[in-house]
Parts: structure tokens; sequence; C-alpha cells
């Protein structure tokens, strides 16, 4: 009986032990809230490309959009983006099991349903990037990697047409011609007004945009009803990690970039001389888990001597590398003040949130991922 009682009194000791260490673990977790009362959220969603490539990560995206929508009043949420490559191949990939156990179409399918936690909730917008695009049909034995981008093809007005999310509606100013001559949300126009009141007009363009594209992007920054407005382009490949100095990207090897513009072109055309585009954000260049490699963040003064803050967030490799769970539901939130003068970067996983042993490694605690600064 004695013996009984020291095993009983031990067990109960060490499940003490356990349930004070989950509260002390609980006690460290800080569910994510605004940093000051009356700011207001932009939520900005990296690559999700191997979210779709495996049938097994494929929760992992829906988990993050349906907590971005729980979240929506807590945090403010006025608007989410997301950086292109939305799925890992726009063709019809043979299910190897090493590199993709899905099809294109299957990709597009688990992407698209995803977004459709948000459809009438956020008017989201998405921008393309180089896995978006490629041929319907890849030849026996193609590497699904190498042939992304080659061509223009892509499913993305299939699954994302222009009046699919009527909150969207709302925010639309204008969309331009793909390369085929089909006015889709591959180039678009937005504006809308923050709760604090500020104007803000943000453009998306195609992966590596055509020159047509750009021009069109050109004439929206000029009008002058924007000329006041807080400018945003939000393009899938601008500029390179912290890994490699931030600099803007000059050359990639798709097919279709020999018509195309690079991060730097884009810069030196478009970017620079528009004194109302205040903000960059783009995705494309990522590490296998290596946060040098997967953000990035640099000023530059425009052509007016305005600094235009440029951000690159691509976790998608964060998770197990390449071949991983898809970026453990990293998020990047970015909270602006009322007056727009000052912005709080941090960076969140709703995956990791959602269990009580594993929330204390919920926020991305790193001098890349979590920083702060002033808008002039």
């Amino acid at each position: 009986m004695k013996r009984l009682t020291v095993f009983a009194l031990l067990s109960a000791l060490l499940l003490a032990g356990g349930l004070v260490s989950l509260r002390a673990q609980d006690a460290s977790w800080a569910p994510p809230s605004l940093v000051r009362e009356n700011d207001w959220t932009m939520v900005v969603i990296p690559d999700p490309q191997a979210y779709s490539r495996y049938a097994r990560n494929q929760g992992i995206f829906e988990l993050v959009t349906a907590w971005i929508a729980e979240n929506r009043e807590k945090l403010a949420i006025d608007q989410v983006v997301c950086v292109g490559d939305l799925v890992e191949s726009n063709g019809l990939l043979k299910a190897d099991g090493v590199f993709a156990n899905q099809t294109g179409e299957e990709m597009w399918k688990s992407t698209s349903r995803a977004f459709e936690r948000l459809d009438g909730v956020f008017p989201y917008i998405l921008c393309t990037g180089n896995h978006d695009y490629g041929p319907e049909i890849y030849p026996e034995g193609t590497h699904y990697g190498v042939r992304s981008s080659e061509n223009r093809q892509s499913r993305f007005n299939e699954f994302f047409p222009i009046g699919r999310n009527p909150a969207l509606r709302k925010i639309l100013v204008e969309t331009a011609p793909n390369a085929f001559g089909v006015h889709t949300l591959e180039n678009a126009a937005y504006e809308w007004t923050t709760p604090g009141g500020k104007k803000i007009l943000a453009v998306t363009l195609e992966f590596y945009p055509r020159g047509e594209a750009v021009a069109w992007a050109e004439k929206i920054f000029a009008r002058p009803e924007y000329q006041d407005h807080f400018g945003i382009l939000i393009t899938h490949s601008f500029i390179l990690g912290y890994n490699r100095e931030v600099k803007h990207i000059e050359k990639e090897g798709y097919g279709i970039c020999r018509d195309g513009n690079s991060g730097k072109d884009l810069w030196e055309k478009l970017v620079r001389p528009a004194a109302n585009i205040r903000m960059v954000i783009c995705g494309h260049i990522a590490g296998a888990d290596d946060i040098s490699a997967s953000t990035g963040f640099r000023v530059d003064p425009n052509d007016s001597g305005r600094p235009v803050y440029q951000i690159l967030f691509d976790t998608q490799a964060m998770g197990g590398g390449w071949e991983g769970n898809g970026g453990d539901g990293w998020i990047q939130l970015l909270e602006f003040n009322p007056e727009m003068t000052h912005v709080f970067v941090r960076t969140f996983s709703p995956l990791m949130a959602i269990s009580p042993s594993t929330r204390d490694k919920a926020w991305f605690h790193h001098e890349f991922t979590e920083f702060e600064f002033d808008i002039e």
C-alpha cells in the first residue's frame, strides 16, 4: 500500500509539473492584438505554391485563411495581399510522389478553396508568379520547376475571375489586358480608404510584366485624381533577400522574361519616376529554412525625393525546406497607424498558434521578421 501511495504521489507531482509547464507556456503566449489602438492591419500571404504541391499541405493554407477571416475585427484587418505563385505548376503534372503528388488542376482547386474563406469578407488582392504560368501539359518526364513560365498561358483567370469575390467590386478600379488580350486580375488597379481616412491606390502586375502592362500601370499612377494617394505596387519578383544585399533583381532565365521587365527595370521605369508609389510588396525569392534569403527590406528615394519602402516576404521553404510543409503557416502583419506615418512589421503563424504545445513558437522573433519604420 505504501509503494502504491508513493507511486500515486509521484504521478500526481509529474502531472502537476506538466500542468505548470503548460500554464507557463500559456503565460508567455501573447495572441495577436493591435500594438496601438485605432491602428489597422494589412496581411501579406507569402507564395502558397508548396501548400498546393502536396495534398498533405493543403489544410495548412486553409487554416491560415480561416484564421485571417476569424481575426478581421480583432486586428482591424483592412486588406489581404498575396504575392504570387498561387500554385506550384500551371501544367498538368504527372504525380510522382517526390516533387509533387497533385496535378496542376488539383493545385489550382486547392488554392481556390483556401481563398473561398475570404470571398465576401475581404477584397483580397492577388498577383501572379512564375509558377502560375506555363504550358497546359508538360512533356513526359519534365521536371515541374524547370518548365514554369516558358509562356504566358495560365489558369489564373479560370479560378480567380474578375467577378469571383463580391467584396472586390468595391475597390476594383480597372484591369488591363493580359498577353492574350483578355482583361483579368493579372494586371489590376484598386482604390480604397483606410479606417483612418487615408486613400490608397494599389496596382498588381503580372510576373515579369510586359512593356504594355508597365505602361498601363504608369498611366494609372499618373492620373491627377491619384496624386495624393499612398501608392503600392504588388508584383511577384522585385528584390532579393538579405543574404544577397536586398538588391533589385536584374535578370531571370524564364522563357517569358525575353519580353518582360525585371525588378530593376520596374524600379527604373515605373517606381522611381512616380511620386506617389510609396511601397512595393513582393515574394518569389526564398531559401530552404533560411530567413535571410526569404525576407528583405530596403528604402530608396524616388525622383521626387520621397522614400519608397520595399518588402520581400516569401517563407514557403521555412517549414522543412523545399519539400517540407509549405512554410509553417507564416504570414506578415503590417500594422499602420491611422495617419499612415508608422508601420509595425510582425510575422505570425496560425499553424503554430493553434495548439498549446506549439503556440510559444507562433511569433517569428528575428530582426528580419520583426521591425518598424516611419513613413516620411
